[in-house]
């Protein structure tokens, strides 16, 4: 069962995304993906989604503008900086199967092991167009350390690669991708709640608005 707490931030979380500016004029569509069906996608692949990404996908659908695409401060190697994202919001767990379907074309264009994709799940495009974003199932979010980028459960895959095996397969057989966010929760606070806004403005005396992001 999904927390309360967990669809209470997500409530918030989308809420705070339409304040900022981010669609709108535009109406959040109610999820139709229920529990059952996420459980029934997890029997089926075998894997255990993070519960804030549940809640966030039984909440609301995003309007298909855009390509769902939203930018935002984030922290990364270089300090605070603004980054695209083009995040999923499907319709049904099958649209994520379907997804997933598509990283084993990879798979075998890359002639990779069997298997080395069942920690992944792909929720987006970081940077809108460098490559797909992936919870990697294999770093709990449990243990995640914010000051520790190998730690981190949210991952990319430069589409500009294609010598996987060298770059991204590790030792345990599975693909552990660029480090992109802690964990979904912080990669929701970024995008849609805008939470290093304010510390990105002190720093550089620039405020980022909805204006200023569509500029860059």
């Amino acid at each position: 069962m999904i927390s309360q707490e967990d669809k209470d931030f997500i409530e918030h979380a989308f809420q705070k995304l339409k304040a900022r500016g981010w669609f709108l004029g535009q109406e959040f569509e109610k999820s139709t993906i229920t529990e059952e069906e996420i459980a029934a996608f997890e029997q089926k692949h075998q894997v255990t989604l993070p519960s804030l990404y549940k809640a966030f996908l039984t909440s609301y659908r995003l309007p298909e503008t855009q390509s769902n695409e939203v930018c935002a401060i984030i922290d990364n190697w270089d300090g605070l900086e603004p980054l695209w994202l083009m995040i999923d919001s499907p319709e049904n767990m099958t649209q994520v199967s379907e997804r997933m379907e598509f990283l084993q074309e990879i798979r075998d264009f890359c002639e990779l092991p069997d298997g080395c994709f069942q920690n992944l799940i792909p929720i987006g495009d970081w940077g809108a167009g460098w490559g797909p974003l992936c919870i990697d199932l294999s770093k709990p979010e449990s243990e995640v350390d914010k000051d520790n980028e190998e730690t981190w459960s949210l991952v990319w895959f430069d589409h500009e690669e294609f010598d996987w095996d060298k770059i991204y397969l590790g030792n345990d057989g599975l693909l552990h991708g660029r480090e992109g966010a802690p964990d979904f929760k912080t990669l929701i606070a970024w995008y849609f709640c805008g939470a290093l806004e304010e510390e990105y403005e002190q720093e550089n005396d620039e405020k980022p608005t909805y204006e200023w992001y569509q500029n860059l």
